[in-house]
């Protein structure tokens, strides 16, 4: 049986059909070098796809370096962008429904050129970013509040093997951009590498040395198991390799399971939890290698070209994982052949993709990064 939507996604929709019948989306022109445009790009969901939106924000600042570039971002992700000079302003998303008047009030005032919508998960972003009535809206046409659009452009050509930056950059080039930069960025401060650094010298670790392996993921079918980074942990401490495992304050039980299955002699040292977000990105930076599940502090590293080595399960490496032009990265998919009739990710609760990725294949493909 169908899902019903929620009734304020109805009522949401409602609002967006009168909209558009009171503010008809006009003929949108591509912005030319020189603008002094304002711009707002808008990216209110997790971690990972911030990090991405960095790559069109950095596009749009080369192609028009006299605009305002302001970033309607999740307020919990503000410290991932606060030292980004792409960036005029960031404009917070307070959470579903939460603030609405004085959000809106704030965009308002602004008097947008353009919203060029990257991506927008809760259903009153789009209907917030319209209320504030930009000139235009850029944005996918499968989108649901597409109506609201003067520029819709059809899905990404995931199966031809597109990736969701060049679907991002898209965005950017409807605007008017080159729509070139495909890197994505993060800028650590003196205290996020003073604090790294901190972690280093107490655990006795040298700059360029250990391996990080990053336990976490934002479901349990994206997890490598805990028996998995035990026993890598085993070869690389026989192979004379110090490591140090990092991820999330909730990846804390996780970390203390592997160690209960590594013996002394292995000296693995655990930052799990023990760092911010950024702090940890800088801690990766030290590394020599990190390996990785699907997660968000496996973009940071990406950002902040860290060799990486990506272990995917029930998701597309070839739509969120490394670029393809990021070099020292490679990843690892896991055999989708696996799968059982009517597999749901989310209530995979064994990681049963992930079980299939190998320690022998990770280790094989480690001798690559010179581990």
């Amino acid at each position: 049986m169908p899902r019903l939507p929620r009734l304020t996604t109805v009522i949401a929709l409602g609002w967006a059909k009168r909209q558009a019948r009171r503010f008809p989306a006009g003929a949108f022109e591509p912005l030319v070098p020189d603008t002094r445009a304002r711009i707002l790009v808008v990216n209110t969901t997790g971690i990972g796809d911030t990090i991405f939106c960095t790559a069109p924000v950095a596009d749009l600042r080369e192609s028009f370096p006299n605009a305002e570039i302001d970033l309607f971002v999740d307020r919990r992700r503000v410290a991932l962008l606060e030292n980004n000079p792409r960036v005029t302003r960031l404009v917070h998303y307070y959470g579903k429904y939460k603030r609405m008047r004085a959000t809106i009030r704030e965009l308002r005032a602004r008097e947008y050129d353009v919203a060029i919508i990257q991506h927008a998960g809760d259903p009153d972003v789009v209907p917030l970013v319209a209320m504030a009535r930009p000139k235009a809206i850029i944005g996918y046409e499968s989108h649901t509040f597409s109506n609201l659009y003067a520029v819709k452009l059809p899905p990404a050509d995931r199966a031809g093997g597109a990736h969701t930056i060049d679907a991002r950059l898209a965005l950017t080039r409807a605007a008017g951009a080159r729509g070139e930069h495909w890197h994505t960025e993060l800028y650590p401060d003196d205290a996020d590498r003073a604090q790294a650094a901190e972690v280093f010298h107490e655990f006795e670790l040298k700059p360029g040395e250990p391996v990080a392996m990053n336990i976490g993921g934002s479901l349990a079918s994206k997890r490598w198991p805990i028996t998995h980074w035990a026993a890598l942990a085993r070869v690389l401490a026989e192979k004379g390799r110090r490591c140090v495992f990092v991820g999330g304050p909730e990846d804390q039980i996780l970390a203390e399971m592997i160690r209960e299955h590594l013996p002394p002699e292995c000296r693995a040292s655990f930052a799990v939890g023990r760092t911010p977000f950024m702090a940890s990105a800088a801690l990766l930076k030290l590394c020599a290698v990190h390996v990785t599940g699907d997660t968000g502090l496996m973009q940071a590293g990406l950002a902040l070209d860290v060799p990486t080595l990506a272990l995917f399960g029930p998701d597309d490496a070839r739509w969120t994982g490394p670029y393809p032009k990021q070099a020292n990265a490679a990843f690892i998919q896991a055999d989708f052949t696996t799968l059982p009739e009517g597999y749901d990710r989310k209530l995979d609760r064994e990681g049963a993709l992930m079980k299939t990725i190998g320690v022998d294949q990770v280790v094989d493909a480690l001798k690559a990064f010179g581990v």
